[in-house]
């Protein structure tokens, strides 16, 4: 065995990592961001054998993260269709510029990733915490207006803008340039494409895929489409930041993926069996919604933000940054989503309402699980008040 004094400084620190995290009551932090107050279902889903559906995904992420993150993509920004306009919700950019922070104060380099729709709150919260604009990168769209073919569909014909744009992006990510070689791409609260016949055949399950029930349950014209909550197809106002996902698995880049959501209808979602994730939103439109986009960690909240919350937060305690964390407090996330409404077109992504709130829930209500996140993991102080 290896003494102290020729072991690599990488090895010490992973090993006071591991040690670190035996110290963190996970259970306890799933259990905070599994809080269900609109009864929307994943969250509260008790998978066969008991426990949350993805049970252990918040601590495995968070360690991997810390022991091995040198450049971090994040991914967020869901589109919200007005009669009078297209805007983006209040769930995801608040704890993706969070996450960011988080992994800045300890070193790692993070660019922020998002189409046109989100990109004001991210310019909006990058000068209220005085970040870098320079981090932020906007994903492009396919030519023409929403109703083009190009727009509509994810086939691979379809994807001419979005391919290119993503292969530049990750070639400025080769370590031959000289630059951190992109290590973990995280989604926070994107939509991403619906199953196919194809995608349900190659999820990893317990006997065969049920192809019969997913025929009759998910016509053709719903599949391989981003939908909301509501099962309304919104392919045509979503840049196809999916691609960055299946870019890796198709290029084998070696980065490492995590997918946060809170409705089935996100990237990462594929992580979960198609049949699972129908019975755990419910409804009748369910199977249609559920997102075929796999991801190596599978982060399930009440409201996405709380487990990207949780995950920014182990983060930062694992690398030992716990006294930088006591000044994101809840205070800082209440001003962060009122300077969106007052200075952007974000709406609440249920209400549909421009106001300060998430997914339907008033501040208070959205804040206390990040009040108990960092009571939990020791780092809360007066702005939590």
């Amino acid at each position: 065995m290896s003494s102290p004094s020729n072991r690599s400084a990488a090895e010490i620190d992973r090993a006071r990592i591991a040690v670190e995290a035996r110290q963190i009551d996970w259970p306890v932090l799933e259990k905070i961001v599994h809080q269900d107050p609109a009864g929307r279902g994943m969250a509260s889903f008790s998978a066969p054998g008991g426990g949350p559906l993805d049970a252990g995904q918040l601590a495995a992420a968070a360690n991997h993260l810390a022991q091995h993150a040198t450049a971090v993509g994040i991914v967020t920004g869901f589109c919200a269709i007005l009669d009078e306009r297209v805007t983006a919700e209040t769930d995801g950019p608040p704890s993706a510029l969070f996450l960011a922070r988080a992994l800045l104060a300890v070193g790692i380099d993070v660019v922020l990733i998002t189409d046109r729709f989100a990109l004001p709150l991210l310019e909006a919260g990058c000068d209220l915490w005085k970040l870098d604009r320079k981090m932020l990168w906007e994903f492009p769209f396919e030519d023409g207006p929403p109703t083009e073919p190009a727009r509509l569909r994810n086939d691979p014909r379809c994807n001419t803008n979005t391919d290119r744009w993503v292969g530049d992006f990750y070639a400025r990510f080769d370590a031959s340039r000289r630059e951190q070689p992109l290590s973990h791409l995280v989604s926070i609260e994107r939509p991403g494409p619906s199953h196919t016949l194809e995608s349900l055949r190659a999820q990893p399950r317990t006997g065969a895929a049920p192809l019969e029930r997913f025929t009759s349950e998910v016509p053709l014209n719903a599949r391989n489409v981003c939908h909301t909550m509501r099962g309304n197809p919104i392919n045509g106002w979503t840049a196809k930041t999916h691609r960055l996902f299946e870019w890796i698995r198709e290029k084998q880049l070696g980065v490492t993926t995590i997918g946060i959501g809170d409705g089935g209808n996100e990237l990462g979602m594929g992580h979960f069996a198609w049949e699972l994730l129908a019975e755990a939103v419910g409804g009748e439109r369910a199977g249609r919604i559920a997102c075929r986009i796999d991801a190596d960690f599978g982060l399930i909240a009440g409201v996405s933000d709380w487990a990207a919350y949780g995950l920014a937060l182990a983060l930062a305690r694992l690398r030992g940054a716990g006294q930088a964390a006591r000044d994101w407090h809840a205070a800082g996330q209440r001003e962060l989503i009122e300077t969106f409404v007052r200075q952007t077109p974000a709406v609440d992504g249920v209400t549909l309402r421009r106001e300060p709130t998430v997914d339907g829930l008033q501040l208070d209500d959205y804040v206390r699980p990040l009040v108990e996140l960092r009571r939990c993991l020791g780092c809360s102080d007066a702005g939590d008040e």
